[in-house]
C-alpha cells in the first residue's frame, strides 16, 4: 500500500513540475526541482490572490461615476482634442470591461476554489519531497 502512495506522490510531483514549465517560463532553465516547485507555488499564490480580488470587487457600481468625475482631471489641458477623445475611449473600454466582470463572478469563484485546492496539494508535495525547505512564510529561493 505504501508503494501505491509513493507512485501517486511521484506522479503528482511530475504533474506539478510540468505545470511549472507551462506557467513559469523561467522554470525551463536548468534549476533544481525544488526551485521549480517554488516558482509554481508563488505563481499559483498570485493567481489565487488575483481571483480573490476579482471575486470580492464590485466594479460595476462606481466605475462610470468615477470616470465621469475624474476624466476632466485625468486628461491634461494642453493635449489635443483628438488625444483627449482617444484617452476617453480607452477609459470607456476599461469601464465596459469592469462592468462585465460581475457576470463572470461564478467562474472567478470556481477558479479561485480550484487554485486554492491546487495550492494545498502542491504544499503537501513540497513538504513531502523537500521538508527542510518548506515554511509557508519563507520566501522562495533566489534564482
Amino acid at each position: 500500500m505504501k508503494e501505491n502512495h509513493d507512485i501517486i506522490h511521484e506522479e503528482l510531483k511530475k504533474f506539478f513540475l510540468n505545470e511549472a514549465l507551462t506557467l513559469c517560463p523561467s522554470a525551463r532553465i536548468d534549476i533544481p526541482e525544488r526551485e521549480k516547485l517554488w516558482m509554481l507555488y508563488i505563481h499559483l499564490k498570485r493567481i489565487n490572490k488575483l481571483m480573490s480580488t476579482l471575486h470580492n470587487q464590485d466594479f460595476s457600481g462606481y466605475m462610470t461615476e468615477m470616470q465621469e468625475a475624474l476624466s476632466y482631471y485625468l486628461v491634461p489641458n494642453n493635449e489635443t482634442k483628438k488625444k483627449k477623445l482617444r484617452q476617453n475611449e480607452h477609459s470607456i473600454d476599461f469601464n465596459q470591461f469592469a462592468i462585465r466582470l460581475p457576470q463572470l463572478s461564478d467562474t472567478i469563484e470556481h477558479y479561485y476554489l480550484y487554485i486554492n485546492h491546487r495550492l494545498k496539494i502542491l504544499e503537501r508535495v513540497i513538504k513531502l519531497y523537500f521538508p527542510e525547505n518548506f515554511k509557508k512564510t519563507q520566501l522562495p529561493p533566489k534564482i
